[in-house]
């Protein structure tokens, strides 16, 4: 897996949206869950504090205390939180069988299952299976490129 220590890089390729996904679905295991099993706010609630603590606190001391009371707890990083949230956004920029594909795909790999029991009951070949999941990252890629692009030299 690439290093994620750069958010974005210079060019996006369907590999690198593939290990970002796989990335995405490993947060999202880290993640805090509530009773039901889905997912809580990965956020940290405002902590209680005595109105005698906090009358000295500047802004800055106060969310510094907050970050490193969270950051205790927490298994994941903002950073994280943000590539998790970016990442899954781009599925939905999908046709159902692309996304549905490199979704399953990225899922699998990412808890260490196997693809083949996705194909046996989707009804899939491998090869359609692997072209469909490549194409939709590719697609992604293409976007994310696209969004550079544009962002960098915006026409009048």
């Amino acid at each position: 897996m690439p290093d994620h220590a750069s958010h974005h890089p210079a060019l996006w390729t369907g590999e690198l949206v593939r290990d970002r996904l796989v990335e995405a679905f490993e947060i999202d295991r880290r993640l805090p869950r509530d009773r039901m099993g889905k997912t809580g706010s990965a956020w940290p609630a405002k902590p209680i504090h005595e109105f005698v603590d906090v009358v000295y606190w500047n802004e800055g001391e106060q969310r510094e205390q907050v970050w490193q009371s969270w950051e205790r707890s927490a298994s994941v990083s903002p950073q994280e939180i943000t590539r998790w949230e970016e990442s899954l956004a781009w599925l939905t920029w999908l046709p159902d069988d692309e996304r549905q594909s490199l979704h399953a795909w990225a899922l699998a790999t990412a808890t260490n299952r196997s693809v083949s029991a996705i194909l046996r009951k989707r009804g899939l070949a491998r090869t359609s299976f692997y072209r469909l999941r490549d194409k939709a990252a590719d697609s992604i890629a293409a976007r994310l490129n696209s969004e550079v692009r544009w962002r960098t030299n915006p026409s009048p």
